[in-house]
């Protein structure tokens, strides 16, 4: 099956918040989605596991325009944090889509107190897209700056990308890459495989956040079981250097209405 290109603009941006379901009439057509996602992370260095809890909301206007706000209930290093986020969408023209993220943690204890970031999508030519991005994370006890540029093509079922993600934290600079394949086996369900390596910010205690070595390996996918309910999951093995290695499981369901 060849997909429609917008509707693959849109779940490129921001993939689960922005697909659209087959069955919607329109592209004006507003949907509301309500989702709770669980994830768990277990460390190498007997350290406890780490549990994370999201509640979402997302209102979308077709491809258009998606808003969404989030709560988040973490626990890492045995220290609890609670995390509110938002997020809006617009296509600002049939070919460019802009987007903006952020976050405020109160507890801050092992997350950041807060983050911003603003993005583009830029679709240059048909099935080729360039996504470029900005953004800051503000810890207890360092600042980060960070940024992304991937360009990304869509071909029969299929899409792939490669991303460069520059890093700079207490005065210094890195930067990692990221590959990307995903598999569209319906006009709304998909599975895909991230590869990343190179230097990212790592948490290895609570507050201290130093840049390292990083390796990570991920599948995640998207299934509707019906048009009122979605699943979302995800499985992972993360190298944080010499620090400890990370597995993490996460599943999501999401209602649509």
């Amino acid at each position: 099956m060849i997909f429609n290109a917008p509707h693959r603009l849109a779940v490129a941006l921001v993939p689960v918040m922005l697909g659209t379901a087959a069955w919607a009439q329109s592209d004006a057509q507003p949907l509301t989605r309500v989702g709770l996602e669980a994830e768990s992370s277990h460390l190498s260095n007997a350290s406890p596991d780490w549990r994370e809890t999201t509640l979402r909301i997302t209102r979308s206007m077709g491809k258009n325009e998606v808003k969404s706000l989030a709560l988040t209930q973490t626990n890492r290093f045995a220290l609890d944090d609670h995390e509110l986020s938002g997020l809006i969408a617009t296509r600002l023209s049939p070919q460019l889509t802009a987007s903006a993220t952020a976050s405020i943690s109160p507890t801050h204890r092992v997350l950041a107190k807060n983050t911003f970031e603003g993005a583009l999508q830029y679709e240059f030519a048909p099935a080729w897209l360039i996504h470029g991005g900005l953004g800051r994370k503000n810890y207890n006890s360092t600042h980060v700056n960070h940024g992304t540029l991937m360009l990304e093509h869509y071909f029969s079922d299929f899409s792939a990308s490669a991303a460069w993600k520059p890093v700079r934290s207490s005065g210094v600079g890195s930067s990692s890459a990221e590959l990307r394949l995903a598999w569209y086996y319906s006009d709304t369900d998909s599975v895909g495989l991230i590869h990343s390596t190179g230097k990212e910010v790592t948490t290895i205690t609570p507050g201290n956040v130093v840049l390292t070595d990083v390796r990570s390996t991920a599948l995640q996918g998207r299934h509707w079981l019906s048009r009122q309910w979605v699943v979302n999951y995800g499985l992972s093995h993360t190298r944080q250097g010499s620090f400890y290695n990370r597995r993490t499981a996460r599943l999501g369901v999401e209602y649509v209405f």
